[in-house]
């Protein structure tokens, strides 16, 4: 396997955190924990990313659920996002939704 290092988007979720963009970053998921099921009755997952320099909250968007339930993501998996918006909650930028 390559250096993670080598192939990470390093600084990557500070330029999206501070309003920026990037081509379809490279991540590694440090930490996936299952939030629940929302009003709706579907399962969310709160999701930590790591940049190698910085970590970010993020939850999981619902369809993209199968996901977690294949194993295809999982804790220590390196993702190449290309798609992901920055979220605001009370005027405060809160994370990364995915």
């Amino acid at each position: 396997m390559a250096d993670p290092e080598a192939i990470i988007t390093q600084g990557g979720l500070k330029t999206i955190y501070d309003g920026g963009s990037t081509d379809n970053p490279i991540f590694q998921c440090v930490q996936l924990k299952p939030m629940g099921s929302g009003a709706n009755g579907v399962e969310r997952f709160r999701l930590v990313w790591s940049d190698i320099r910085n970590y970010i909250q993020s939850m999981l968007a619902t369809q993209l659920n199968h996901l977690v339930n294949e194993n295809k993501l999982k804790r220590g998996s390196f993702v190449r996002l290309k798609q992901y918006q920055q979220q605001e909650v009370k005027g405060k930028r809160c994370g990364v939704s995915l």
